[in-house]
């Protein structure tokens, strides 16, 4: 019985511990994007613990850049905690938070956030010491209301085609301005360029530069993202990422965005909400003190809940102040899920 760190090979063991702890069947590229090409990290930041040659549990980091006081650091995100369930009670979920902790620190890794389930939650704060920072507040705008309601109450679909007139009346007032927006597929140089102008934005944010965003976004093996560019000529002065997700209904998401200028998070939201306007809701992550807070309440957004606990743990002692929500710019692409 061991903690290990991962191996080749380890992986056919992971997919079925994430199938039996989950009950999703994760596909090997995915696993492979997430773990292996990741940009800012050499390795897989994975450990097992093994029993008999069968894994029961398994931690990992999504390792990647940071700017903290607009200096770079490495940071990790919690993803992948799981214990199978016939071997819970053992001590297994400890034991590979305890060595998480010791390697986290030889690699030079300095602060460890994540957006645990509850139950996660209270055992990460239990075992390494986390601070609870804050809940992710969510913020909603409804675009088409009756196409919301059938989904739940099927026979309102009669009701659906009030839904134009609705969109028509809360349709987007897009003003002038002296920018251009291009859709794009691959980042350059402009986006390491952005990535240095906007380093000092917040205390602590992740490194969108070129080479984080072409990983996060473009090359994603299942999901599709859309990304515009907000240019004055030739300088981006901005972007912003969305995405749809069909089901019962359609739901927009404003996924990441970021821009030098605070006076643009408005032109911004305007041309997301253009492009998510056939989605049926449309929301986004943003904690209360961000830029981008005033013009999301300006055009509409509630503040519908905070579903997500947002949980960190310094491991180089200087960065204890970020405990502190405040100290912060997330978005959902922050998160692995989105």
């Amino acid at each position: 019985m061991t903690v290990r760190p991962y191996k080749p090979g380890d992986e056919v063991q992971i997919q079925l511990l994430f199938k039996k702890t989950f009950g999703n069947d994760r596909p090997l590229k995915t696993w492979t994007w997430k773990f292996k090409e990741n940009p800012k990290q050499d390795s897989p930041f994975i450990l097992v613990y093994e029993d008999n040659n069968k894994i029961l549990g398994h931690i990992s980091l999504w390792i990647t850049e940071a700017y903290i006081n607009g200096n770079v650091t490495k940071i990790g995100l919690r993803a992948d905690t799981m214990v199978d369930p016939q071997a819970r009670g053992k001590g297994i979920y400890k034991k590979l938070n305890d060595t998480l902790l010791e390697k986290a620190k030889l690699e030079g890794i300095d602060y460890l956030y994540g957006f645990p389930a509850p139950k996660a939650k209270e055992l990460f704060q239990k075992y390494t010491g986390a601070h609870h920072m804050t809940d992710m507040p969510r913020w909603l705008s409804v675009r088409h209301p009756m196409a919301l309601l059938s989904s739940k109450f099927s026979p309102l679909r009669i009701l659906k085609p009030l839904d134009k007139m609705y969109a028509n009346f809360k349709k987007v007032k897009v003003k002038d301005h002296p920018y251009v927006f291009r859709e794009v597929t691959e980042c350059d140089h402009n986006f390491d360029e952005l990535a240095s102008e906007t380093k000092f934005n917040s205390k602590a944010m992740v490194v969108r530069d070129a080479a984080y965003l072409n990983w996060r976004y473009h090359n994603h093996p299942e999901k599709t993202y859309r990304m515009f560019g907000l240019y004055d000529g030739d300088k981006l002065k901005g972007y912003v990422v969305t995405n749809k997700v069909e089901g019962s209904f359609t739901n927009g998401f404003i996924v990441d965005w970021l821009t030098s200028d605070a006076e643009l998070w408005p032109i911004l939201l305007d041309y997301a909400m253009q492009d998510l306007y056939e989605a049926d809701i449309i929301q986004t992550w943003c904690l209360t003190h961000s830029g981008p807070v005033h013009s999301l309440k300006k055009a509409g957004f509630i503040h519908k809940d905070s579903p997500m606990p947002l949980v960190g743990k310094e491991i180089n002692s200087e960065w204890v102040e970020l405990k502190d929500p405040q100290k912060w710019f997330i978005t959902p692409g922050d998160v692995d899920s989105f």
